[in-house]
């Protein structure tokens, strides 16, 4: 015959396993933060929101002149490609896109940081 289970142990088990899903949701979303774009726009460009989820989003494909670029932040491969104003008149504008990449890839590491320590909270939360 099987033990019966006290309501206390059963919504402790339950609670186990709603952070254990809290856990796994957030480490899933850590995948996200692998992949930086930057993208400089010049003219007139359109905002969209295919999902109708969260907020509006600058489609760089709808503008003529562009910089745009690709990192993936665990393999280390940038990509970046330009059109022909880039390459021979917007210099500035490159400086300021490259400046904008450094400042993704710092957001990005503290980002990460500060989710590293959530979790070691929400972990030693967890073992008491």
């Amino acid at each position: 015959m099987q033990d019966p289970v006290t309501p206390g142990a059963a919504v402790a088990a339950a609670t186990v396993s709603n952070h254990e899903v809290f856990i796994n949701k957030v480490v899933n979303g850590l995948i996200s933060l692998t992949y930086l774009e930057v993208n400089t726009l010049v003219g007139d460009f359109q905002f969209s929101n295919p999902d109708g989820i969260g907020f509006e989003k600058i489609d760089p494909a709808s503008a003529k002149d562009r910089m745009s670029s690709q990192v993936n932040l665990i393999s280390g491969d940038i990509t970046t490609a330009m059109t022909d104003k880039f390459v021979s008149e917007y210099k500035d504008l490159r400086d300021y896109h490259q400046l904008r990449e450094a400042q993704g890839h710092d957001i990005i590491s503290k980002n990460i940081e500060v989710l590293k320590q959530i979790l070691s909270a929400l972990q030693n939360e967890f073992k008491k």
